[in-house]
Parts: structure tokens; sequence; C-alpha cells
């Protein structure tokens, strides 16, 4: 995680082969939409439980987005050599016609062991244990269906950075 004019910055990887979805995580994840939700969460946070509201603002998230796993990795590869390494890697499973998420994530893991990765499929056909094996460690991986909320997703993944 960067920190830019005392923000938090989530660095975001996103392979999906839809272009309409890859364009829903980018709006999820917009500057705006990400920091207003998550601001108004905590204000509720805070007002409902009588906690005292956080001081430091919500995060900002830079996205970059591809549309298979092999230009994924070649951006991860890319952004490790750089000194920037991606935080956080989201990969749909399927994305014909090149290799699978799986195999992308396996290959970024390699790139780079303290990347959160979160798979995002419409398909039950990988139990989570064989994922969990393919790219280790499972406390790093995180796994996602297809219908999801976007948003949902953006507050999940700055809670997954936050943690680790």
């Amino acid at each position: 995680m960067n920190v830019q004019d005392n923000q938090e910055v989530i660095r975001v990887l996103i392979a999906d082969d839809d272009e309409f979805v890859l364009n829903c995580y980018r709006e999820a994840f917009s500057e705006a939409d990400a920091s207003n939700e998550m601001q108004a969460l905590d204000a509720l946070s805070a007002e409902l439980f009588d906690a005292k509201a956080t001081d430091s603002e919500a995060p900002r998230f830079q996205v970059t987005a591809c549309s298979q796993g092999d230009d994924a990795i070649d951006l991860a590869e890319e952004a490790a050599n750089d000194g920037h390494p991606f935080d956080v890697v989201i990969l749909d499973i399927r994305m014909p016609p090149g290799i699978d998420g799986v195999v992308a994530g396996s290959q970024i893991r390699e790139l780079d062991p303290d990347v959160e990765i979160v798979f995002v499929s419409g398909y039950s056909d990988i139990p989570l244990e064989e994922l969990q094996r393919r790219v280790p460690p499972p406390m790093r991986l995180h796994c996602f269906s297809k219908p999801l909320s976007f948003s949902q997703l953006a507050r999940d993944v700055a809670t997954f950075v936050r943690e680790h």
C-alpha cells in the first residue's frame, strides 16, 4: 500500500475478459464512489455502535485493468520490477481464449508472495481447496462468486490490505 498526500493508495490489478465487467470494477473502485461509501459506513458504524469514527480518510484505489491472464502476469511483473507492486490482484477464473485466472494467479504469486489474490467466477467448478493448493497461502487468497456487488468487493479489498 502506498501513501500519497496522507491518504492510502491501494494498487489493484483486475483481469476479466468481459469489458462490461471491467467497467463495473472501474466504477466501484473509483475514488469518489469508494471514498464516499466508506466514509458513510464509518460514520454510520460510529453512530450505531457509539464508537469513535476513524480520522483517516478512506483509501484511494489505483486500478489497472486488462482482459487476459497473460497480460495480468506481464503487468504484475512490470509493477514488481518497478518497485511498485500491486496490493491486490482480482482475477476472473475463466478468460478465454488465453490462460485461466488460476494459472495467472499462480504465476503472479511466484512474482509477489505478498499480494492479495481475489478470484471471481460465475462457475463453481474449481473447489476452494484446489485454489488454495494451487495459489498458496490461503490467508492471502479470496474467492467471490458472480454475480457480486462490486462496491462491496471494493470495501472488502480495502479490508484485506489493511489486515496484512
